[in-house]
Protein backbone atom coordinates (compact mmCIF):
# COMPACT_ATOMS: atom_id res chain seq x y z
CA UNK A 1 0.00 0.00 0.00
CA UNK A 2 1.51 3.14 -1.05
CA UNK A 3 2.78 5.66 2.22
CA UNK A 4 1.54 8.68 -0.52
CA UNK A 5 -0.45 9.36 -3.38
CA UNK A 6 -0.45 12.31 -5.62
CA UNK A 7 -3.86 12.14 -8.17
CA UNK A 8 -4.50 14.96 -10.83
CA UNK A 9 -2.43 17.35 -9.53
CA UNK A 10 -2.59 20.57 -11.32
CA UNK A 11 0.20 23.35 -10.21
CA UNK A 12 0.66 26.59 -12.41
CA UNK A 13 3.07 29.93 -12.25
CA UNK A 14 1.48 32.47 -14.10
CA UNK A 15 0.79 30.59 -18.05
CA UNK A 16 3.42 28.08 -16.76
CA UNK A 17 1.68 24.56 -15.85
CA UNK A 18 4.52 22.90 -13.50
CA UNK A 19 1.84 19.70 -12.98
CA UNK A 20 -0.59 19.14 -15.80
CA UNK A 21 -3.05 16.88 -13.93
CA UNK A 22 -0.26 14.54 -12.49
CA UNK A 23 -0.25 11.49 -10.49
CA UNK A 24 2.42 9.81 -8.55
CA UNK A 25 2.61 7.04 -5.61
CA UNK A 26 5.19 6.39 -3.15
CA UNK A 27 5.89 2.98 -1.84
CA UNK A 28 6.96 1.89 1.34
CA UNK A 29 11.14 1.67 1.61
CA UNK A 30 11.65 2.26 -2.00
CA UNK A 31 14.50 5.63 -2.99
CA UNK A 32 13.20 8.10 -5.53
CA UNK A 33 15.43 10.13 -7.40
CA UNK A 34 13.37 13.06 -8.61
CA UNK A 35 14.88 15.06 -11.49
CA UNK A 36 14.00 17.05 -14.80
CA UNK A 37 15.53 20.47 -16.53
CA UNK A 38 15.74 23.85 -13.92
CA UNK A 39 12.40 25.41 -13.25
CA UNK A 40 9.95 22.64 -14.03
CA UNK A 41 9.14 22.29 -10.67
CA UNK A 42 10.93 19.65 -8.60
CA UNK A 43 11.22 21.53 -5.46
CA UNK A 44 7.91 23.04 -5.73
CA UNK A 45 6.15 19.39 -6.51
CA UNK A 46 9.15 18.18 -3.35
CA UNK A 47 7.10 21.08 -0.76
CA UNK A 48 3.79 19.49 -1.79
CA UNK A 49 4.91 16.18 -1.12
CA UNK A 50 5.76 17.19 2.03
CA UNK A 51 2.77 19.25 2.80
CA UNK A 52 4.26 22.43 3.18
CA UNK A 53 2.99 23.91 -0.45
CA UNK A 54 -0.65 22.82 -1.64
CA UNK A 55 -1.78 21.91 -5.45
CA UNK A 56 -4.06 24.05 -7.11
CA UNK A 57 -6.19 20.80 -8.26
CA UNK A 58 -6.08 17.82 -7.63
CA UNK A 59 -5.89 15.38 -4.08
CA UNK A 60 -2.82 14.34 -1.46
CA UNK A 61 -3.89 11.34 0.47
CA UNK A 62 -1.11 10.06 3.08
CA UNK A 63 -0.73 7.07 4.87
CA UNK A 64 -2.28 7.79 8.63
CA UNK A 65 0.60 8.00 11.11
CA UNK A 66 3.11 9.03 8.45
CA UNK A 67 6.17 10.90 9.45
CA UNK A 68 7.42 13.42 7.28
CA UNK A 69 10.41 15.02 7.28
CA UNK A 70 11.72 17.67 4.74
CA UNK A 71 15.02 19.49 4.05
CA UNK A 72 14.77 22.59 1.87
CA UNK A 73 17.97 23.88 -0.06
CA UNK A 74 18.11 27.11 1.45
CA UNK A 75 17.27 26.20 5.73
CA UNK A 76 15.79 28.79 8.32
CA UNK A 77 17.01 28.29 11.93
CA UNK A 78 15.39 30.60 14.97
CA UNK A 79 17.79 33.14 15.76
CA UNK A 80 19.85 32.22 18.98
CA UNK A 81 19.96 28.26 18.48
CA UNK A 82 23.15 26.24 19.50
CA UNK A 83 24.04 23.72 16.46
CA UNK A 84 23.21 20.46 19.31
CA UNK A 85 19.59 22.70 20.05
CA UNK A 86 19.15 23.43 15.98
CA UNK A 87 19.47 19.58 15.79
CA UNK A 88 17.39 18.35 18.35
CA UNK A 89 14.62 20.16 16.64
CA UNK A 90 14.78 17.04 14.74
CA UNK A 91 13.62 14.84 17.90
CA UNK A 92 11.27 17.21 19.11
CA UNK A 93 8.73 14.94 20.05
CA UNK A 94 10.46 12.31 21.53
CA UNK A 95 12.39 14.55 23.51
CA UNK A 96 9.22 16.31 25.02
CA UNK A 97 7.73 12.57 25.82
CA UNK A 98 10.50 11.73 27.62
CA UNK A 99 10.56 15.17 29.40
CA UNK A 100 7.06 14.33 30.39
CA UNK A 101 7.94 10.55 31.44
CA UNK A 102 10.57 11.63 34.15
CA UNK A 103 8.48 14.39 35.52
CA UNK A 104 6.27 11.47 36.68
CA UNK A 105 3.49 13.73 36.59
CA UNK A 106 0.48 11.56 38.18
CA UNK A 107 -1.90 12.78 35.67
CA UNK A 108 -0.04 11.32 33.02
CA UNK A 109 -0.08 7.74 31.74
CA UNK A 110 3.18 6.58 32.10
CA UNK A 111 3.10 2.93 30.08
CA UNK A 112 1.14 5.29 27.40
CA UNK A 113 4.35 7.42 27.27
CA UNK A 114 6.78 4.45 27.63
CA UNK A 115 5.87 2.65 24.98
CA UNK A 116 5.92 5.27 22.41
CA UNK A 117 9.61 6.53 23.65
CA UNK A 118 10.64 2.82 23.00
CA UNK A 119 8.93 3.10 19.35
CA UNK A 120 10.82 6.07 18.93
CA UNK A 121 13.68 4.96 19.91
CA UNK A 122 13.71 8.41 22.12
CA UNK A 123 15.62 7.00 25.71
CA UNK A 124 19.03 7.43 23.40
CA UNK A 125 17.92 10.56 20.90
CA UNK A 126 21.37 12.52 23.02
CA UNK A 127 23.46 9.87 21.67
CA UNK A 128 21.84 9.86 18.72
CA UNK A 129 22.20 13.58 18.22
CA UNK A 130 25.88 13.62 19.06
CA UNK A 131 26.97 10.57 16.37
CA UNK A 132 25.22 12.51 13.30
CA UNK A 133 27.18 16.00 14.72
CA UNK A 134 30.43 14.17 14.88
CA UNK A 135 30.06 12.69 11.76
CA UNK A 136 29.15 16.03 9.60
CA UNK A 137 32.27 17.49 11.52
CA UNK A 138 29.71 19.89 13.64
CA UNK A 139 30.36 21.75 16.99
CA UNK A 140 27.10 21.00 19.02
CA UNK A 141 28.22 24.72 21.02
CA UNK A 142 28.17 26.75 17.93
CA UNK A 143 25.66 29.16 17.53
CA UNK A 144 23.61 28.21 14.45
CA UNK A 145 23.69 32.47 13.26
CA UNK A 146 27.66 32.35 13.27
CA UNK A 147 27.51 29.61 10.34
CA UNK A 148 28.39 29.57 7.02
CA UNK A 149 25.50 28.54 4.44
CA UNK A 150 27.30 25.61 3.59
CA UNK A 151 27.49 24.72 7.63
CA UNK A 152 24.06 25.46 7.97
CA UNK A 153 22.56 23.34 5.34
CA UNK A 154 24.81 20.29 7.21
CA UNK A 155 23.12 21.28 10.52
CA UNK A 156 19.60 20.83 8.51
CA UNK A 157 20.66 17.82 6.77
CA UNK A 158 21.38 16.43 10.55
CA UNK A 159 18.33 17.63 11.73
CA UNK A 160 16.42 15.60 9.23
CA UNK A 161 18.49 12.24 9.88
CA UNK A 162 18.00 12.16 13.98
CA UNK A 163 14.24 12.29 13.26
CA UNK A 164 14.56 9.10 11.62
CA UNK A 165 10.81 9.85 9.43
CA UNK A 166 8.84 7.32 7.35
CA UNK A 167 9.47 9.78 4.52
CA UNK A 168 11.97 11.39 4.20
CA UNK A 169 11.94 14.24 1.22
CA UNK A 170 15.69 15.80 0.82
CA UNK A 171 16.03 18.97 -2.16
CA UNK A 172 20.29 18.78 -3.37
CA UNK A 173 21.19 17.35 0.46
CA UNK A 174 25.04 16.98 -1.07
CA UNK A 175 25.42 20.59 -1.27
CA UNK A 176 28.30 21.49 0.03
CA UNK A 177 29.67 18.26 1.40
CA UNK A 178 33.04 16.67 1.16
CA UNK A 179 33.54 13.37 -0.33
CA UNK A 180 33.56 11.31 3.08
CA UNK A 181 30.63 12.97 3.94
CA UNK A 182 28.67 12.66 1.30
CA UNK A 183 30.06 8.29 0.91
CA UNK A 184 28.59 8.32 4.48
CA UNK A 185 25.08 9.96 4.13
CA UNK A 186 25.44 7.86 0.69
CA UNK A 187 25.60 4.26 2.70
CA UNK A 188 23.18 6.11 5.66
CA UNK A 189 20.10 6.06 2.74
CA UNK A 190 20.86 2.92 1.16
CA UNK A 191 20.01 1.19 4.78
CA UNK A 192 17.32 4.04 5.34
CA UNK A 193 14.14 1.61 6.49
CA UNK A 194 11.45 4.53 5.86
CA UNK A 195 10.66 5.65 1.81
CA UNK A 196 13.25 8.67 0.37
CA UNK A 197 12.88 10.81 -2.48
CA UNK A 198 15.87 13.27 -3.37
CA UNK A 199 16.63 15.88 -5.96
CA UNK A 200 20.52 15.91 -6.67
CA UNK A 201 22.74 17.07 -9.05
CA UNK A 202 25.22 14.45 -8.17
CA UNK A 203 24.54 11.50 -10.61
CA UNK A 204 27.09 8.93 -9.14
CA UNK A 205 24.82 9.65 -5.64
CA UNK A 206 21.52 9.18 -7.34
CA UNK A 207 23.31 5.84 -8.82
CA UNK A 208 23.73 4.42 -5.60
CA UNK A 209 21.12 5.37 -3.88
CA UNK A 210 17.79 5.04 -5.88
CA UNK A 211 15.53 2.04 -6.65
CA UNK A 212 13.31 4.57 -8.97
CA UNK A 213 13.61 7.44 -10.72
CA UNK A 214 10.87 10.04 -11.06
CA UNK A 215 11.17 12.30 -14.22
CA UNK A 216 9.09 15.85 -14.25
CA UNK A 217 8.89 17.12 -17.84
CA UNK A 218 6.32 19.50 -19.10
CA UNK A 219 3.61 19.19 -16.47
CA UNK A 220 3.70 15.41 -16.42
CA UNK A 221 5.51 12.92 -13.86
CA UNK A 222 7.31 9.69 -15.59
CA UNK A 223 8.29 6.95 -13.79
CA UNK A 224 11.49 4.30 -14.42
CA UNK A 225 12.39 1.61 -12.02
CA UNK A 226 16.12 1.26 -11.45
CA UNK A 227 18.81 3.56 -10.82
CA UNK A 228 19.75 6.58 -12.94
CA UNK A 229 22.11 4.59 -15.39
CA UNK A 230 18.77 2.55 -15.71
CA UNK A 231 16.90 5.88 -16.88
CA UNK A 232 19.62 7.41 -19.62
CA UNK A 233 19.24 4.23 -21.18
CA UNK A 234 15.41 4.25 -20.86
CA UNK A 235 15.59 7.88 -22.07
CA UNK A 236 17.55 7.58 -24.79
CA UNK A 237 15.07 4.79 -26.64
CA UNK A 238 12.11 7.19 -25.57
CA UNK A 239 13.57 10.34 -27.09
CA UNK A 240 14.54 8.24 -30.70
CA UNK A 241 10.79 7.06 -30.99
CA UNK A 242 9.77 10.68 -29.94
CA UNK A 243 12.25 11.88 -32.75
CA UNK A 244 10.81 9.61 -35.23
CA UNK A 245 6.97 10.19 -34.50
CA UNK A 246 7.96 13.97 -34.93
CA UNK A 247 9.33 13.09 -38.44
CA UNK A 248 6.48 11.60 -39.29
CA UNK A 249 3.91 14.45 -37.78
CA UNK A 250 6.21 16.97 -39.86
CA UNK A 251 6.28 14.76 -43.33
CA UNK A 252 2.32 14.84 -42.88
CA UNK A 253 2.39 18.08 -42.01
CA UNK A 254 4.17 19.07 -45.22
CA UNK A 255 1.93 17.11 -47.21
CA UNK A 256 -1.16 18.58 -46.01
CA UNK A 257 0.56 22.12 -46.72
CA UNK A 258 0.70 21.12 -50.32
CA UNK A 259 -2.42 19.96 -50.40
CA UNK A 260 -4.24 23.04 -49.31
CA UNK A 261 -2.13 25.34 -51.48
CA UNK A 262 -3.67 23.75 -54.60
CA UNK A 263 -6.21 25.90 -53.88
CA UNK A 264 -8.72 22.43 -53.43
CA UNK A 265 -12.03 24.58 -52.54
CA UNK A 266 -13.31 22.98 -49.14
CA UNK A 267 -16.87 22.42 -50.60
CA UNK A 268 -17.56 19.26 -49.28
CA UNK A 269 -17.59 17.47 -45.96
CA UNK A 270 -14.37 15.78 -46.45
CA UNK A 271 -12.46 19.04 -47.96
CA UNK A 272 -13.59 20.56 -44.42
CA UNK A 273 -12.81 18.14 -42.14
CA UNK A 274 -9.56 18.01 -43.85
CA UNK A 275 -8.44 21.69 -43.52
CA UNK A 276 -9.50 20.79 -39.66
CA UNK A 277 -7.07 18.30 -39.17
CA UNK A 278 -4.33 20.69 -40.53
CA UNK A 279 -5.28 23.67 -38.62
CA UNK A 280 -5.45 21.21 -35.88
CA UNK A 281 -1.69 19.53 -36.73
CA UNK A 282 -0.19 23.41 -37.49
CA UNK A 283 -1.15 23.80 -33.84
CA UNK A 284 0.07 20.47 -32.11
CA UNK A 285 3.89 20.99 -34.04
CA UNK A 286 4.15 24.36 -32.73
CA UNK A 287 3.51 23.61 -29.27
CA UNK A 288 6.45 21.11 -30.19
CA UNK A 289 8.29 22.62 -31.69
CA UNK A 290 8.32 25.78 -29.02
CA UNK A 291 9.65 22.69 -26.42
CA UNK A 292 12.17 21.72 -28.59
CA UNK A 293 13.57 25.51 -29.28
CA UNK A 294 14.00 25.51 -25.44
CA UNK A 295 15.96 22.48 -24.89
CA UNK A 296 18.09 22.65 -27.90
CA UNK A 297 19.33 25.93 -26.37
CA UNK A 298 20.98 24.03 -23.80
CA UNK A 299 24.20 22.20 -24.46
CA UNK A 300 23.26 18.74 -25.34
CA UNK A 301 25.95 16.03 -23.78
CA UNK A 302 28.71 14.71 -26.06
CA UNK A 303 27.65 10.79 -25.34
CA UNK A 304 24.05 11.63 -26.32
CA UNK A 305 24.14 14.39 -29.21
CA UNK A 306 23.15 11.30 -31.44
CA UNK A 307 19.99 11.23 -29.61
CA UNK A 308 19.21 14.55 -29.22
CA UNK A 309 18.23 14.72 -25.42
CA UNK A 310 18.40 17.91 -23.78
CA UNK A 311 20.84 18.80 -21.16
CA UNK A 312 18.39 17.18 -18.35
CA UNK A 313 19.32 18.48 -14.80
CA UNK A 314 19.13 16.08 -11.83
Amino acid sequence: MAVLTLADACLAFGHVALLDHAALALEPGERVGLIGRNGTGKSSLLKILAGIDLVDDGTLQVQQGLRRCYLPQEPLFAPGLTVFDAVSEGVAEVRDLRARYEAHDASEDLDALQTRIEALSGWTWEQRVDATLERLGLNPETKVDALSGGLKKRVALAQALVAAPDLLLLDEPTNHLDLDAILWLQDLLINFAGTLMVITHDRAFLDAVSTRIIELDRGQIRSYPGNYAAFEASKVYELQNEALANARADKLLAQEEIWIRKGVEARRTRSVARIGRLEQLRATRLRGATWWARCVSRPIPARLAASWWPNWTV
